[in-house]
């Protein structure tokens, strides 16, 4: 895969980064969520298939463009052979890339046409003109570009909020110090990252534990260390954000965020 930020000015305060990936085999993964939205454009195979679980065989066709808000738990998706490029959404993006807020965008996939309509044809036929990895974030990134709104920025408690959570800090701590009712701070968290605060807080924690998982064996030590109860309580988040243990997650890992299911 090849990453980087944005190196537009304007884009940065809403896209963490863009990616190009290639995949040569078929395959079915659990993709863990992270608590923040993206959008991704297969340049070649077919559209994005989506499971309801393990007995699904049959799935649902999105599209070849997408956008996927943020998700409470993993969902399982059908990866094809061919490339794809995509961007990591920031909170607040939503209004300005997309025209929406990200709680409507919650739990769910939905074609980016919806939101961009017949520019996402350009999108894919400019993609497909590119031939390199770099020329292909070009295309991307000038395409978010024309796509930008101006919005007014983010309530700066809920911008605190968002980096004090993922740092680490205490969900009662970040709550004490909002100035406006709890109901009104968590319609307004809501609304940029498309997750109440105390999910969004849990899935920030199993991402840092992800990134510690390489060449650990003490499970109840790294529980520990993020804050968790015991062993057990880790273990309950592994099934419900990653859909299997954490040895299977070991096992079937290709990416930090995708497992391989089948």
């Amino acid at each position: 895969m090849t990453a980087r930020a944005p190196l537009a000015a304007a884009l940065r305060p809403y896209v963490g980064s863009l990616w190009v990936g290639h995949s040569v085999r078929a395959r079915r993964e659990h993709f863990i969520p992270s608590g923040e939205m993206h959008l991704a454009v297969r340049i070649d195979g077919p559209p994005l298939q989506l499971y309801a679980g393990r007995g699904d065989r049959a799935g649902q066709a999105i599209d070849t463009a997408v956008v996927c808000g943020a998700r409470s738990r993993y969902y399982a998706k059908r990866t094809e052979p061919g490339c794809t490029v995509g961007a990591q959404l920031l909170p607040g993006a939503s209004w300005a890339l997309l025209g929406v807020s990200a709680a409507t965008l919650a739990e769910r996939h939905a074609p980016l046409r919806d939101f961009w309509g017949e520019a996402v044809d350009e999108l894919h036929a400019r993609l497909a003109r590119a031939d390199t990895p770099d020329a292909r974030l070009a295309v991307l990134e000038r395409s978010l570009l024309a796509q930008l709104r101006p919005v007014a920025p983010l309530a700066a408690e809920v911008d605190h909020a968002i980096a004090a959570l993922d740092r680490g800090a205490d969900l009662r701590d970040v709550l004490a110090q909002a100035s406006c009712s709890h109901r009104h701070f968590i319609a307004r968290f809501r609304d940029a990252t498309g997750l109440a605060p105390k999910r969004y807080a849990r899935l920030r924690r199993f991402q840092r534990v992800l990134a510690q998982v390489d060449g650990r064996s003490d499970w109840s030590g790294l529980a520990a260390e993020h804050g968790y109860f015991d062993q057990a309580h880790l273990a309950r988040d592994f099934r419900q954000f990653a859909g299997l243990p954490a040895r299977c997650y070991r096992d079937g890992r290709l990416h930090p965020r995708h497992v391989r299911v089948d």
